[in-house]
């Protein structure tokens, strides 16, 4: 390879890339805040973040198996998941859901760029690659979430107006569509296997897991530990 970018985007022409845990991450420090502030345990970032992407994995095996064994409803389910895993009682987290609402409204939660982010998709383009996103979304507010990044994008599809959500093909295919590429054509890169993969793989499109804590082993797709694997590949 003299690109320097993964095998699997060498056939190639778009990257598509799921936002939230993929090019952003959550405010764990205002998240600790607000636990605290409800239940008088702070929990470190560290502790909120190993936790919520356990809670991703327990998601993702549902998904797989056509069950749902955990509440993924209402308002910040991901995050009141988190907590609950981390011993915060039912009732405390209803009241940690309002607190999350009023703090979401002032600034999203969903705020802390990824620190490859903004390099990685300037290196993209630079090697002609276009570049778009999908959201599931609560509130349709993903632009907000992305802040900057949002201008490397040709657009960005948030199913809280498209009307579809991951891991519905349909969403998928919405995009390739506005592209005008087939779904072979482009590579959606996201750190669900539940929603990213299985959605990406149903609507024909070429799948790359972001596994950081490799939990995929197993899984039989491209599979990278950060963002930057994207584009630091050697010849």
């Amino acid at each position: 390879m003299t690109t320097g970018l993964h095998p699997a985007l060498q056939n190639v022409a778009a990257v598509i890339f799921d936002v939230g845990g993929t090019l952003v991450h959550p405010d764990w420090q205002r998240l600790q805040e607000i636990v605290a502030a409800e239940s008088g345990t702070r929990f470190t970032p560290e502790q909120m973040y190993e936790a919520f992407y356990a809670m991703l994995q327990a998601a993702d095996a549902d998904l797989i198996a056509g069950t749902n064994s955990g509440n993924r409803s209402g308002a910040h389910w991901t995050f009141l998941n988190t907590f609950r895993s981390l011993g915060v009682a039912d009732a405390s987290c209803e009241k940690i859901r309002e607190l999350l609402t009023a703090t979401h409204e002032e600034r999203h939660l969903w705020c802390a760029p990824d620190a490859d982010a903004a390099r990685v998709l300037l290196r993209l383009k630079d090697a002609g690659l276009r570049l778009a996103a999908i959201s599931n979304t609560e509130d349709g507010r993903v632009n907000e979430s992305l802040a900057e990044l949002a201008a490397h994008f040709e657009f960005v599809i948030d199913s809280f107006h498209a009307g579809y959500s991951k891991p519905d093909k349909a969403i998928f295919q919405l995009a390739v569509d506005r592209l005008g590429l087939a779904a072979s054509d482009a590579a959606y890169v996201g750190d669900s296997y539940g929603y990213d993969v299985i959605g990406a793989q149903r609507a024909g499109l070429v799948p790359i897991l972001i596994d950081r804590h490799g939990a995929y082993d197993s899984i039989g797709v491209a599979r990278i530990r950060s963002l930057a694997e994207l584009v630091n590949q050697s010849a």
